[in-house]
């Protein structure tokens, strides 16, 4: 449950400091394939990313309610579950 916590609290922190809730699709997708890579070496599954993928999503709807291609953007952090681990590292 930690791994989730950290990993969630990561992105959250990073969407926060995005310039007015407008970062790019590269951007979003750079952000999440990092953190990605950070989860799967702390030891979360596919299966519990994609959980953390939901909750980004929710809370970029909330965060940032006027841009709703960023949710869209968050929500390709999917496609890393299907080829779990990230195939990067940190």
């Amino acid at each position: 449950m930690q791994t989730y916590l950290d990993a969630h609290a990561a992105f959250v922190h990073w969407l926060d400091g995005a310039a007015d809730c407008d970062p790019t699709a590269e951007q979003v997708e750079q952000a999440m394939f990092a953190l990605a890579a950070q989860a799967a070496q702390r030891g979360m599954t596919g299966a519990h990313w994609m959980f953390v993928v939901d909750g980004l999503i929710a809370h970029a709807k909330r965060r940032c309610p006027d841009n709703p291609e960023l949710s869209s953007f968050v929500a390709r952090g999917f496609d890393f579950s299907t080829k779990w681990p990230p195939a990067i590292s940190i």
